[in-house]
């Protein structure tokens, strides 16, 4: 059935094993900061699988609009490489494979029917290690709100307690304060600096790395704590 879909550029129907709808995260916007001019209230943050030939066009048209805000912290093929940078078609066929065999989660981030951003699970290890790697980007309109924060609380809760893995690790340049503020929000571990761990803008660039495992989640979990921080 997979091959057929994947053949078929349709989307997948689970991932990582699990229904689809069961990995959607609904949250009201009571508990950010503030909110955009003109934003209803009432809408609910979404955190849900992004998968699909229409979620990856809405979601690069949000980046491409956003490149002077959210460049500078892409990853980019290091200088003399031999990949190529696959078009958005290849890329999303090779990522609902992923989604569906569950070495890869990318989530969308949306507001009603807006998306403003995401957050990506890779570099899924099973057998002895069951760890993942999670990075996150939000659009600037609602940067700073505390969009992210709980977006990434919600994906790491999901990844530790449904689904899993034992450990999830966030890597960040020392010069991206506001990813740096959301990582020591949610009292993750730092673990250290990797030297030249990245290329970024065409040059190896350090970054900071901070974790967290099973046996340190909170009680409740990180959304539980992060809401009650907010009340």
């Amino acid at each position: 059935m997979l091959n057929f879909r994947h053949w078929m550029g349709l989307p997948p129907t689970k991932a990582w094993g699990v229904p689809l709808d069961h990995l959607r995260l609904d949250f009201p916007l009571r508990c950010l900061k503030s909110l955009p001019p003109q934003v209803d209230p009432r809408q609910p943050l979404t955190v849900r699988p992004l998968v699909g030939r229409q979620d990856h066009w809405r979601i690069e048209q949000v980046r491409l609009g956003d490149r002077q805000w959210l460049q500078p912290w892409e990853a980019t093929l290091p200088p003399g490489s031999l990949d190529t940078v696959p078009t958005l078609s290849q890329f999303q066929r090779r990522l609902d494979s992923q989604v569906f065999e569950g070495s890869a989660l990318p989530m969308l981030v949306e507001i009603g029917d807006e998306a403003i951003g995401m957050v990506s699970v890779g570099e899924v290890s099973r057998a002895a290690l069951q760890s993942a790697s999670v990075g996150y980007w939000i659009c600037s309109r609602w940067a700073g709100r505390g969009v992210g924060a709980l977006a990434v609380a919600a994906v790491i809760d999901l990844l530790l307690s449904e689904l899993g893995l034992h450990r999830v690790e966030i890597n960040i340049r020392p010069e991206n304060q506001p990813s740096l503020g959301l990582v020591r929000k949610l009292n993750l571990r730092e673990e250290g600096l990797r030297s030249r761990y990245m290329c970024i803008g065409g040059k190896w660039c350090d970054h900071l790395s901070f974790a967290i495992d099973s046996e340190s989640l909170p009680a409740g979990g990180l959304v539980h704590n992060y809401w009650q921080a907010c009340l």
